[in-house]
């Protein structure tokens, strides 16, 4: 009633579903059934991404496995050609793990599938083996931008971590937003900066906190000095 009053929308509770964290499983069934809605277990799907699952495992992925598995079914592949077949793994097949990748770090036997899947209906006729070809083109050739030589296809590894970054960023620029007070009160502040994750913080955070102290992101930003207050001498780098 608190959430209808002031979003000025309703809940659909038959569309509904009741996750219990720690709680009892009669007392959950109970509530449910009071509130006309059905029980959910975790993960649950929310908005097309797994909640409450575990990222790192090859399970998690599989639904994304599936959707892209499932939109080659539906193309007659046979009837294009090459540079049809690169067009649509270009605008489509790599677009379609975009949403997941932005939140998550994938396994690198998940990016290894992925890939696998992409080889096989560029060069295998959508992916049929039976048409067996010699290949005398490497994936990472075809990874390549077009001004070396490639043909501009994303590296599914690199375009993950390039997603994950985004949040690095965000944890710089939007101190005063919601989601960063969130994971401020959650994991702590120091000196003006959020805590790097520990066993208590969450896989997601965990994963961002390396990147950003860590990885690509932390070599290739800077800041510039302005007024002093938000630097930090020994640890900050400046930028000329």
């Amino acid at each position: 009633m608190l959430f209808e009053d002031l979003s000025g929308l309703k809940v659909n509770f038959s569309k509904s579903l009741l996750v219990g964290i720690y709680v009892n499983g009669s007392w959950l069934s109970e509530a449910a059934t009071m509130l006309n809605c059905k029980v959910g277990t975790i993960p649950f799907m929310y908005l097309g991404l797994p909640i409450g699952g575990d990222a790192s495992r090859l399970i998690f992925w599989e639904p994304l496995i599936n959707r892209i598995n499932s939109r080659l079914s539906g193309w007659k592949s046979r009837h294009l050609s090459l540079g049809g077949r690169l067009v649509l793994l270009k605008s489509v097949l790599s677009s379609l793990p975009i949403y997941a990748f932005s939140f998550f770090k994938a396994p690198s036997g998940i990016v290894s599938s992925i890939e696998s899947i992409l080889n096989n209906f560029f060069f295998f006729e959508g992916g049929s083996v039976d048409h067996m070809k010699i290949i005398w083109v490497d994936w990472k050739s075809i990874c390549r931008s077009q001004e070396v030589g490639g043909l501009g296809v994303r590296r599914i590894k690199d375009f993950n971590l390039a997603l994950l970054g985004k949040w690095c960023w965000r944890v710089l620029v939007e101190k005063d937003s919601l989601w960063f007070r969130v994971l401020a009160a959650r994991n702590g502040l120091e000196d003006g900066w959020l805590c790097a994750g520990g066993r208590g913080s969450s896989a997601w955070w965990r994963t961002i906190s390396t990147l950003r102290l860590e990885g690509w992101f932390h070599s290739n930003v800077s800041r510039s000095l302005g007024d002093g207050k938000n630097t930090l001498f020994w640890t900050d780098v400046l930028g000329g």
